[in-house]
């Protein structure tokens, strides 16, 4: 039995350590969120200048990556110029930290939470895992 036991614990340390691994901490206004690797997020505000709606996509795979903008093309064009498709310079972003400002306040949604921000700047950390 000790045997069967030791091999038990192996399998119990190994699960924990694989759902730690997708188990994601995130720093929202000052409060702690937990998510999982798998999920998604998005940010929504409207554009003062062009009075439309954007919606940022984002993963947390690797910690916020895989970013997607939708809006229509005149804010696209706000944001770019008109000199390229904005998301084809997003989807290879990643990065630990989000930063948002809107003059109307903004929409946040990881996985299945959702949070109204009336401040007009908002910061997203990624927690955890480090590094």
């Amino acid at each position: 039995m000790p045997g069967a036991r030791r091999a038990g614990v192996i399998v119990l340390t190994l699960a924990l350590v694989l759902l730690a691994s997708q188990l994601r901490v995130i720093g929202v206004q000052g409060r702690m969120v937990l998510g999982w690797a798998w999920q998604d997020g998005q940010v929504a505000f409207t554009n003062s200048v062009t009075g439309r709606p954007v919606r940022i996509q984002f993963s947390l795979r690797r910690p916020f990556s895989e970013f997607r903008m939708i809006t229509d093309p005149d804010t696209e064009g706000y944001y770019t110029g008109g000199e390229y498709r904005i998301n084809d310079q997003l989807k290879h972003e990643y990065t630990r930290q989000l930063d948002y400002c809107s003059e109307v306040g903004m929409q946040l949604n990881i996985g299945a939470k959702e949070w109204t921000i009336s401040q007009k700047c908002m910061t997203i950390r990624a927690l955890w895992p480090l590094g």
